[in-house]
């Protein structure tokens, strides 16, 4: 509870600041809304020319990139701006700030920034996912509720820990937006290969987005197990949790052990 106060009162103080621009805060949030919106006409135009993709019809292929979407919206809020400014701050010296303060510098680094240029990508992706999930036949329980729920955690989880993963390569190459780009955004990113099933890529790929960068673990695979898809072995449908707990085991070290690594670099 008093991180949550706390959290709000830094969105306040954030908010605040931006608004101080508020046309600048509105141009920015209409473009990102614009441009989430061409990726959504663009995915319906695709699937105007094809009845499916590896077997996946149009409202299943959505329910599956909705759900990733969600976790990842989700994820960014939090994690997006402080990984991708690490480099910056190591760079200029200013993560010094961040380690005299009473509360643990990622704790701070979270709570002091809220990235709603995100909410747009958020809105439509509840939209989406709330239509293509009402057009599909799924058997919902207390059980698959559960599971599911349980899935979209871990997936929050694998999202933030790969990012957390690639700002903390900062620590020792001071410069890693490049990597936090090429791995987490999903305009032109590894993170847009899982907007589709990971079925139509070729075997090294689909190694790649299952045992390297696991994404298909954030969508695909707990998606086909809930709606019956084939898979490479029916337990691949359960292992999100597994992979969520993996991730964030190596994010956790990878992090402490720049920490622990991190010397001064301000001028």
């Amino acid at each position: 509870m008093y991180l949550l106060k706390m959290y709000r009162h830094f969105v306040v103080i954030y908010m605040k600041g931006k608004l101080a621009y508020h046309c600048s805060l509105l141009f920015e949030l209409i473009a990102n809304t614009i441009q989430i919106g061409i990726y959504f006409a663009g995915f319906l135009v695709i699937f105007r020319n094809f009845d499916n993709i590896a077997g996946w019809s149009r409202d299943e292929v959505l329910f599956m990139f909705t759900t990733s979407w969600l976790a990842y919206s989700l994820s960014c809020f939090f994690f997006w701006s402080p990984m991708k400014d690490m480099g910056e701050l190591i760079r200029s010296g200013k993560f010094d700030l961040y380690l005299t303060r009473p509360i643990g510098p990622m704790l701070y680094m979270v709570l002091q920034q809220f990235q709603y240029t995100f909410i747009p990508r958020l809105v439509l992706s509840v939209y989406f996912w709330i239509r293509s999930m009402s057009k599909l036949s799924i058997a919902w329980n207390a059980q698959s509720l559960l599971w599911y729920a349980v899935n979209m955690l871990s997936a929050f989880v694998i999202f933030s820990s790969i990012t957390v993963f690639t700002g903390s390569i900062s620590f020792w190459t001071v410069k890693s937006e490049e990597i936090v780009s090429l791995l987490t955004n999903n305009n032109y990113g590894l993170k847009n290969y899982t907007d589709y099933p990971v079925t139509i890529y070729n075997k090294g790929v689909r190694f790649l987005l299952c045992f390297i960068v696991p994404y298909a673990f954030t969508g695909y695979y707990p998606v086909a197990g809930l709606l019956g898809k084939p898979l490479p072995h029916p337990c691949f449908a359960y292992l999100s949790p597994l992979i969520a707990f993996v991730s964030l085991v190596a994010a956790k070290f990878l992090w402490s052990s720049g920490l622990g690594h991190y010397n001064s670099a301000g001028a």
